[in-house]
């Protein structure tokens, strides 16, 4: 499980990195109500962290067992627990369309299987 979650994450962090770098408008419009383009420049920025995480996610699907792969995936856990909760909270706020719950609920999915995940690694 960890080496199928960890290849497709990184997957799709790489994928959603790029669309940030080189399409950034097409992102902002599925989520963001009040898209600016302006917005474009944020996004941009942040793209190139994403995808240096997309890269650690796919060199870490090949970690051993071990405290140290448990780790991973727990930050990974949090990670994808934060991203959704700042798209609920800007729901809240009226940042952003009701799309952004579709999103924050396949994030959450991903948390808890992370969570899963780093306690088969801590266990093995």
């Amino acid at each position: 499980m960890y080496r199928g979650l960890f290849s497709v994450t990184a997957v799709f962090a790489a994928a959603l990195g790029l669309l940030l770098i080189f399409a950034p408008q097409v992102y902002l419009s599925l989520y963001v109500t009040p898209a600016s383009p302006e917005m474009g420049f944020a996004a941009q920025r942040l793209a190139p962290a994403i995808v240096g995480l997309a890269a650690l996610l796919w060199i870490a699907r090949d970690l051993p067992s071990g405290p140290f792969a448990a780790n991973f995936a727990l930050i990974s856990f949090l990670v994808w627990f934060g991203v959704a909760a700042t798209g609920v909270y800007h729901f809240a706020t009226g940042m952003a369309g009701a799309a952004i719950l579709i999103a924050g609920v396949t994030e959450v999915i991903l948390g808890v299987l992370f969570v899963i995940a780093s306690r088969q690694m801590r266990h093995v």
